[in-house]
């Protein structure tokens, strides 16, 4: 079996509804952990065999007008031995509200044993926030017209990985900086953590599961979770029942050659906005360069024995 490497990102709505409501920054819904665990920890930079890029295009609430849509692009892999760096970009456009953010993460990797790992992670990131007061809607509310135009803040994250070949589990602090005392913005960031399991099963030689289970705790607000258990054919496709506090999800996905990978996400609700959307689509694409990753799968040659197998 091949190794694992395998989420809320700067997102907020407070003025999708009313105008007037002032709300912190929270880290956006996101799936694209099934193929990109890097979009959970800054612990998973560098956890793999390969250098790997993502890309992901996530559209809210469809046929809700100013509903979010976002785009993020990300990348990480092994630059020493035990040292991993990954970085990530993101855009959020969400009504009058744009922000745009990066983040530089580095992680080492501590070998307990050939196949268990300590990894420790840590980011710096900035967050670039602005106003579109061009619409007559922003212009009749003084809440709105008194605010800074633009902000720019600083952020920062930490997360702690404890993984063997099927298992990973884990502590993140997507977000440990605060500026919850800055006059006159309507947006501001307040810390953030989240907790991650996930193990991997092999039901025969053909189908496996590879479930994760996260926790996130904003602070100041309710905890939320959710599930994913990706149903895996020869880890070459595999479909995803998701199952969140607020919605459940389906997902379809694909590995190509064996470097470039497609994952693609229909969430929906039967409350609150979701259920008055046709649901949220989000698709991932992402590649994976480099050495190929090791496998434990023995050799398809049915006419050597066993024992030559194992010699090999």
């Amino acid at each position: 079996m091949k190794k694992g490497l395998h989420f809320f990102f700067l997102f907020s709505l407070p003025m999708l509804v009313l105008p007037a409501f002032v709300a912190a920054q929270q880290l956006s819904l996101s799936n694209q952990y099934v193929v990109n665990k890097f979009s959970i920890s800054p612990a998973y930079a560098g956890a793999g065999d390969r250098l790997e890029v993502f890309g992901t295009y996530r559209r809210d609430w469809m046929g809700i007008s100013a509903a979010p849509e976002t785009k993020t692009i990300s990348a990480n892999g092994i630059i020493h031995k035990n040292m991993g760096l990954g970085g990530t970009v993101t855009s959020l456009q969400a009504g009058i509200f744009t922000t745009l953010s990066a983040s530089l993460n580095y992680a080492y990797h501590i070998h307990l044993s050939k196949t268990n790992l300590l990894s420790f992670g840590i980011g710096i990131g900035v967050v670039e926030n602005h106003l579109d007061l061009s619409s007559k809607g922003a212009q009749d509310d003084p809440v709105v017209m008194n605010a800074d135009r633009t902000s720019n803040m600083i952020d920062a994250s930490f997360g702690i990985l404890f993984h063997t070949k099927n298992l990973h589990i884990g502590f993140a602090a997507p977000r440990l900086l605060s500026n919850e005392d800055v006059d006159q913005s309507l947006y501001y960031l307040t810390p953030q953590y989240k907790a991650h399991l996930g193990y991997k099963l092999a039901i025969n030689t053909a189908w496996a599961i590879d479930p994760v289970a996260i926790v996130s705790l904003p602070k100041n607000t309710d905890a939320y979770y959710e599930v994913a258990v990706p149903i895996m054919y020869r880890e070459k496709i595999w479909i995803t029942p998701a199952y969140k506090k607020s919605s459940m999800a389906i997902g379809l996905g694909a590995k190509i050659c064996s470097s470039f990978v497609f994952n693609y996400t229909y969430e929906f609700a039967s409350t609150g906005i979701a259920g008055k959307s046709s649901g949220t689509h989000e698709i991932t694409i992402g590649w994976k360069l480099g050495a190929k990753a090791k496998t434990d799968e023995l050799p398809k040659d049915k006419k050597k024995p066993y024992y030559k197998w194992l010699a090999k």
